[in-house]
């Protein structure tokens, strides 16, 4: 009955007043930062990473806005401050002679044991579809200043295989040197890739109960640890009519962090009360040009030290940006979740 209250007033809102997502910004978010990259103004959903003590982002383009569905992985070296360190240098998903283009979406890097991966959406089949989109692992590798990426791997069989659905985002993480993947959040349902088959299979799956109204929670950046847990910035989306939209119901994408178990079955601790917001998430240039009015902030990556966050993330599907979290201020701001309900 609650839930749908809430909905109820969000959708009758825009009679009175509009809805201000930046109305009460939470006090741990001390900076954000817009990356400009020359040659690659409308590049959106950066994962940042530290690799071997130096700063790297991916990140994704559309060359051509008029074929949203050709899209290209890009990946540059960063200074502390996020400005570029170098040259982009645009990673091959495609053997020599592939007629279809490059779909990739999105990727992750993560290490791993030893190993750095990158996990990322694609489609490589002539024609497109939903159930020709899937999720891909490969590993990263650096070899005379250049990234390349070896071993690319479809995941194509795990529980829940669909053609009807369109497979990404899903949450990679490291658990004693092995490469696991929450497939979902909701419950929280933990795949294991069987390397060189294109398989998955379920390790765990804790069902849980969240109190987030704003939309499903799905997968965003990485699972690290963090003072005991695992933590991952996640997204969600819901449609509505804000201030940010002029009152018109479109699609709305939010942040939020969720914690979970270092060991098995990986239960969901603590969840966000509410979406992370800071000035700036909504207002600003509003960029309609891809697949239709949204309005977006997609979280794809963080690093970490003993006081602060950094979240790389995604705006309006063209821009890259950065947020400073005082990392004390973003974990006493978490909730407990319940277990199934």
């Amino acid at each position: 009955m609650m839930r749908f209250i809430f909905l109820f007033s969000l959708f009758l809102r825009p009679l009175f007043a509009l809805l201000d997502l930046e109305e009460n910004p939470q006090d741990f978010i001390l900076e954000i930062k817009k990356i400009e990259i020359p040659g690659y103004p409308d590049a959106f959903n950066p994962s940042i990473f530290r690799w071997d003590g130096r700063l790297l982002m991916s990140f994704r383009f559309i060359p051509n806005p008029k074929d949203s569905y050709t899209s290209y992985l890009g990946i540059v070296w960063l200074h502390e401050n996020f400005d570029p360190d170098g040259p982009v240098q645009v990673l091959n998903t495609r053997e020599p002679g592939d007629p279809v283009p490059s779909r990739a979406e999105d990727g992750r890097i993560v290490q791993v044991g030893e190993k750095r991966y990158f996990v990322y959406s694609d489609n490589t089949e002539p024609k497109l579809s939903k159930g020709g989109f899937r999720v891909y692992i490969s590993e990263l590798n650096l070899l005379n200043g250049k990234f390349f990426l070896s071993d690319i791997e479809c995941l194509s069989q795990y529980p829940h295989e669909s053609r009807e659905i369109r497979e990404k985002n899903w949450t990679p993480f490291d658990y004693k040197g092995n490469l696991l993947l929450a497939f979902s959040q909701v419950p929280h349902e933990i795949f294991c890739p069987v390397f060189g088959t294109g398989e998955c299979f379920t390790v765990e799956k804790t069902p849980t109960k969240i109190d987030w109204e704003w939309g499903v929670p799905r997968g965003g950046s990485p699972a690290l640890p963090v003072e005991g847990e695992y933590l991952s910035f996640f997204h969600s989306s819901i449609k509505i009519g804000t201030l940010h939209s002029d009152g018109k119901a479109m699609p709305h994408y939010f942040m939020g962090v969720y914690t979970f178990s270092m060991e098995p079955p990986f239960e969901i601790l603590r969840i966000s009360p509410r979406p992370i917001v800071g000035r700036m998430f909504y207002r600003g240039p509003v960029h309609n040009r891809y697949w239709g009015s949204v309005r977006v902030v997609f979280p794809c990556g963080f690093i970490e030290d003993e006081k602060y966050i950094w979240v790389s993330y995604g705006r309006q599907d063209h821009e890259l940006w950065i947020a400073k979290l005082d990392k004390k201020g973003l974990l006493d701001s978490l909730v407990p979740v319940g277990g199934a309900g």
